[in-house]
């Protein structure tokens, strides 16, 4: 089993989930594409871990809009998933993915999202939630990358109340955070192929809990 990953920026969830996860799950992890000049501390990273990395700087892209852009971006990203026989590729970057990445990848591209789809997609999901004044919770999705923009089948979910980020002084690392233990996760059901997609496209991980809940406040 091959992965890889697209990541925007400073991939600082990329980088704490190298750091703090056990050798089994880092294994798999062939490649990392990044959308943009990466510093030399990210470089070392993957190095360490004897990852391959590309850029495709998306600021160099010749297109002659965002959507044009968006599609060749998404034809190099495909060009190196098939030079590395990368099985799935989870994406932590900004850009909207298209063409014909979408389908030759079909089931097999994974997005990480801020917030409790289907409330909040696309940039800024975060400040959305705040701004809508009353909700209680917060989170994140994984979900399949299809044509939409966060639209794509639900794989897990993670919430968090409101009033915690307000207590940790609005930091958005106390939700972004999270998504690390979802992608750990998520790269051991894959790797003991739990990950089931039905015909109708109703996604089911195997022998996990469906029936557990949480109420907040939780009364001491």
């Amino acid at each position: 089993m091959n992965f890889a990953f697209y990541i925007s920026g400073n991939s600082t969830r990329l980088k704490q989930f190298l750091n703090e996860s056990k050798a089994e799950l880092i294994k798999d992890i062939k490649l990392v594409v990044s959308d943009g000049k990466m510093t030399e501390q990210q470089k070392l990273c993957l190095i360490q871990h004897e990852i391959s990395y590309k850029i495709v700087d998306y600021s160099s892209i010749a297109g002659k809009d965002r959507k044009e852009k968006n599609r060749i971006l998404s034809d190099e990203i495909l060009k190196y998933l098939k030079e590395n026989d990368i099985d799935y590729c989870f994406s932590f970057g900004s850009h909207i993915l298209s063409g014909d990445l979408l389908s030759e990848y079909k089931w097999k591209l994974i997005n990480f999202h801020p917030s409790i789809l289907p409330m909040y997609p696309g940039q800024n999901a975060i400040d959305q939630a705040i701004a809508h004044g009353n909700t209680f919770l917060v989170g994140n999705t994984v979900h399949f990358i299809n044509e939409g923009i966060d639209t794509g089948n639900i794989i897990m979910q993670s919430v968090i109340p409101l009033y915690a980020f307000y207590d940790n002084d609005k930091n958005y690392d106390i939700v972004l955070n999270i998504q690390v233990e979802m992608l750990q996760q998520l790269i051991q059901v894959i790797q003991e192929r739990r990950l089931i997609v039905g015909k109708n496209g109703n996604v089911n991980i195997l022998k996990a809990d469906y029936n557990m809940y949480n109420i907040y406040p939780k009364i001491g």
